[in-house]
């Protein structure tokens, strides 16, 4: 009679295993698998990376992607505007709102102003003093606001409206035109609601770049309309 063969002994890892459940032993592979792990933030600063010399590197090279200043994306973050938007978050305390061209850059990436521009609405308190931040009062309407990247940041509308009456029409043409073709600007509508506004500062000159705008606009679209016919 043929003798029993042994079963083959179990490796270290599978005795380990074995044991695990009553030892509560565990490998360092398993326990490296188990581990939980914090994501990584969206919007990286140089605290993030090791300082602002391995930042300044990491853009360099393509590993991030500048949003402005010393934040920055990962190269597969899309730049929306709720990304631009929340790289101005720690400028911006509750209740106040982005506006001017700072929101203009929010909306559609037109270059990114040297300081941003915090509006604190009738009734909220004026922001301290802070470097890299310009506030100014000015009545708002709940429509006249949007959420973005946790922040409130002027609508489209509402902010060509600002920045037609504020600024000269030199700098302040190409923002708005940039706000009509990238994001969709009704300039009719910022016309409207400056009608509504007899006593607004800027209003004549407003006035005066949103219809050129306008007519710019229109005939644009006449020139993309299709040619005439050959005989």
């Amino acid at each position: 009679m043929a003798a029993a063969t042994a079963p083959p002994a179990p490796s270290p890892r599978e005795a380990v295993l074995a044991d695990a459940p009553s030892t509560g032993l565990c490998l360092p592979a398993d326990l490296a698998m188990a581990a939980r792990v914090a994501p990584a933030p969206e919007l990286v600063r140089p605290a993030h990376v090791g300082g602002a010399v391995a930042f300044a590197d990491l853009v360099r090279s393509g590993a991030l992607v500048r949003v402005r200043g010393d934040v920055a994306v990962r190269p597969t973050t899309p730049l929306t505007p709720a990304v631009r938007a929340a790289s101005l978050g720690h400028l911006v305390p509750e209740r106040t709102v982005i506006g001017g061209l700072s929101a203009a850059w929010v909306h559609c990436g037109t270059p990114v102003p040297p300081t941003v521009e915090v509006i604190h609405p009738l009734g909220v308190h004026r922001p301290p003093p802070l470097s890299g931040r310009a506030p100014r009062q000015s009545a708002l309407l709940h429509s006249e606001t949007a959420r973005l990247g946790g922040v409130l940041v002027t609508t489209v509308e509402r902010t060509a409206l600002d920045l037609a009456c504020l600024h000269d029409q030199r700098s302040s043409t190409p923002v708005l035109h940039a706000l009509a073709t990238r994001c969709g600007l009704d300039v009719d509508a910022v016309l409207h609601a400056l009608d509504l506004r007899s006593r607004r500062t800027g209003r004549p000159r407003a006035q005066r770049v949103l219809g050129l705008l306008a007519e710019r606009l229109r005939e644009a679209s006449a020139g993309d309309g299709p040619g005439p016919r050959l005989p």
